[in-house]
């Protein structure tokens, strides 16, 4: 997306200065993930439902299966996941890992707090693999519980429900239930991200007014939306028929540019413009380009959203079949033995609350595994969020997605 920056008398007021950034190619490949994203929110339009994702935490999942798989399994995983082999790969999840090390403290105003973990837990009938126990300690920082999935599966369900909602500071709850725990259930391999940033600029909460937000079948209704002075200085651009704000969260060390994280919205220009834009869009570095302007007018919805995704259709269309297939023997270097171990699916909830201070979100990624064993800008420009849009939250020195979503009704 290529922007042309506003065109500006001398006299005006001085553009407040951004910090110096210096782009880097990213180290945290996302296109897999995006793209599965992506698969989401367009099914979620034809069923006309809001959802969210996080890219990055079925990313971890994927990666931990991948440092056990072997064969046709592993190239498969190593090429949708846009890694060469399996040190490169270890090496991206080493480098996500810093990029989510945030504050624990939530009353910190001036650094995101992130809360990024994984864990497995393994049936009692079987050991892991040193070699995969190994990797996942020293480079995934988890540890494997075992446990009974055929006599205690009430138990285990409640036990991995209980780690997701504790690790998401409560935001998570009943990821799994007890359809998900079958008598052939070898192990269940989960993430948890929890974010809770601060607006760099925020909300004006005696600017907050209802509003009408138009559906896309053309009716509106009253929600709260947002809104800041007018003639303030944003992060801005414009591409085909859709504008894009970008909202930096604050962090302590900000101008040092090491982490940067901000939540990006995609509004198309037409009320009913979301499913063209979802057909359209390509998620690349390009997508997030954007120039310091002049805006009159910024009104966001405010909104809570919380989905529930099965991830397994999504990933087979864009081509990641064998972890999936009931033959599959490929698993052997996480149990050891070459029995017949698949994974049943993939399923995450997400939840993120907008609101006047800074965003909250959280994600929980589960995989079950089963076997027998820009353009010219307007002079005036305004950026108001009244109908369905998409929004991201990225961390732009690595690229990391942390979160992708639609919005089609803010509650």
């Amino acid at each position: 997306m290529n922007a042309t920056k506003g065109v500006f008398k001398k006299k005006q007021a001085k553009i407040p200065k951004q910090p110096i950034i210096q782009e880097e190619v990213p180290k945290i490949p996302s296109d897999f993930t995006s793209q599965v994203a992506k698969i989401l929110i367009k099914d979620g339009l034809i069923n006309n439902k809001s959802v969210v994702c996080s890219p990055v935490s079925i990313d971890a999942v994927l990666r931990i299966l991948a440092a056990g798989a072997k064969n046709s399994t592993l190239e498969e995983l190593l090429r949708s996941l846009g890694h060469a082999n399996l040190e490169e790969l270890n090496a991206a999840a080493r480098e996500l890992a810093t990029v989510l090390k945030g504050s624990e403290n939530e009353d910190e105003d001036y650094a995101p707090v992130i809360s990024y973990v994984n864990a497995l837990w393994l049936d009692q009938r079987f050991l892991l693999d040193n070699l995969f126990q190994m990797v996942l300690r020293d480079v995934y920082n988890a540890e494997a519980r075992a446990v009974d999935f055929k006599n205690q599966a009430d138990e285990v369900v409640k036990e991995a429900n209980s780690w997701a909602e504790e690790q998401t500071k409560g935001m998570i709850k009943q990821v799994l239930t007890r359809d998900n725990i079958q008598d052939d259930t070898v192990l269940l391999l989960a993430n948890a991200l929890y974010f809770n940033a601060t607006w760099e600029k925020k909300f004006n909460q005696r600017l907050t007014k209802n509003a009408d937000f138009n559906l896309l079948n053309g009716d509106k209704i009253q929600v709260p939306f947002m809104n800041y002075n007018k003639d303030e200085y944003v992060d801005y651009g414009k591409f085909g028929e859709c504008q894009v704000i970008k909202m930096p969260y604050k962090n302590r060390n900000y101008y040092n540019y090491r982490k940067r994280f901000a939540m990006y919205i995609f509004l198309p220009n037409e009320s009913n413009g979301l499913p063209n834009l979802m057909e359209t869009i390509k998620i690349d570095r390009n997508l997030f380009k954007v120039d310091r302007v002049k805006v009159k007018q910024v009104s966001i919805p405010k909104f809570n959203l919380e989905s529930f995704v099965s991830l397994k259709e999504s990933m087979k269309q864009l081509g990641l079949v064998l972890p999936f297939e009931e033959t599959c023997k490929d698993f052997s270097g996480i149990i050891g033995v070459s029995d017949v171990v698949y994974v049943n699916d993939v399923v995450q909830k997400c939840r993120v609350v907008v609101d006047e201070q800074g965003t909250k979100a959280a994600a929980g990624t589960f995989a079950r595994k089963e076997g027998s064993a820009r353009s010219r800008l307007l002079p005036e420009i305004k950026f108001v969020a009244d109908h369905p849009f998409m929004f991201m939250i990225r961390e732009d020195v690595s690229g990391a997605l942390l979160f992708i979503g639609s919005m089609l009704r803010p509650q």
